[in-house]
């Protein structure tokens, strides 16, 4: 299933998508319909409310019976928001694509290079991304999110993957230039809207493998970033398996698991973001995030 976030008649709730939001003529069924109350056995209509019940169960509850067309709501009549709008946590990995190293001449590191993006930096396909001026190059990264969907503490590899609730795709938006300037992250990577992510939450069962997805980053119709989750150094499992050694995963954690080549950087001359342009991160099966770019005021 395709889980989202939406905004209609006033409140934000969850819903499921119908389709894969690629036309406007689609529709999603709202969670929140007075006939689907009983069958969510009073669950709270928010999709971190799901994660903490357990995705899964929540599908089998929905899927026991067929819809009626009664909870069906247009697309066109609806603004889609981040799936899950504020994460537990965003752990983001660097330095994960065997091309991506290879671009940059670096060697690989011996463990994940991990850091953490603030969940207030979220914001949803057809939200702006801002740019706040003065702060120089800033940068795309198209990557594979895996949200965990169970405590997950200390957990081996072949389980791993066990504890993942869904996918989505995710672009870390950052200010290279400003973290090459501070020698650390922290400012560059958590700028307001510097987190899109969406543009739905596809369910783990639905993705068999997920070191076998295409990941790509268009923006006006160029592709800057083409490549394969298949082309990870840490899998999703081993990250996980990993992650979860050092500190218990909550429901709702969301792992982006790095970025392919192609960044802003590494282009000649560079493809930095610029502002009144779009941009279209997008993983095989997960969807199109897409964001305008527009010009704001720096958060110090």
């Amino acid at each position: 299933m395709r889980f989202v976030t939406f905004q209609h008649s006033g409140t934000s709730r969850a819903g499921i998508l119908v389709g894969d939001a690629s036309r406007d003529d689609q529709s999603l069924i709202d969670l929140d319909h007075p006939l689907l109350h009983e069958r969510l056995g009073g669950i709270e209509p928010q999709i971190a409310a799901f994660l903490d019940y357990g995705l899964e169960k929540v599908v089998e509850q929905i899927g026991r019976y067929a819809l009626p067309d009664e909870v069906r709501i247009p697309l066109d009549e609806v603004e889609l928001r981040a799936p899950l709008p504020q994460p537990v946590r965003i752990l983001g990995i660097a330095h994960n694509y065997h091309d991506a190293l290879a671009e940059r001449g670096m060697n690989p590191p011996n463990e994940p290079v991990m850091f953490e993006k603030d969940p207030k930096t979220v914001i949803g396909p057809g939200q702006a991304i801002v740019l706040p001026k003065g702060i120089g190059g800033v940068t795309y990264e198209a990557e594979l999110a895996a949200v965990i969907g169970r405590t997950t503490n200390n957990v081996n590899v072949a389980d791993a993957l066990q504890y993942v609730a869904g996918y989505a795709v995710f672009n870390d938006i950052s200010a290279s230039e400003v973290i090459r300037q501070d020698g650390y992250m922290e400012r560059g990577k958590n700028q307001p809207t510097f987190g899109p992510f969406g543009p739905y939450l596809v369910t783990a069962d639905e993705i068999d493998n997920p070191q076998s997805l295409r990941v790509k980053m268009i923006i006006e119709g160029e592709y800057l970033q083409d490549s394969s989750t298949s082309r990870m150094l840490f899998s999703v499992a081993e990250l996980i398996s990993i992650l979860s050694r050092e500190s218990a995963l909550e429901p709702g954690t969301v792992i982006a698991t790095g970025t392919p080549a192609g960044v802003a950087a590494m282009h000649t001359p560079p493809e930095w973001l610029r502002p009144n342009t779009m941009i279209s991160a997008q993983v095989e099966r997960l969807g199109t995030l897409t964001n305008p770019i527009v010009e704001g005021r720096l958060n110090a």
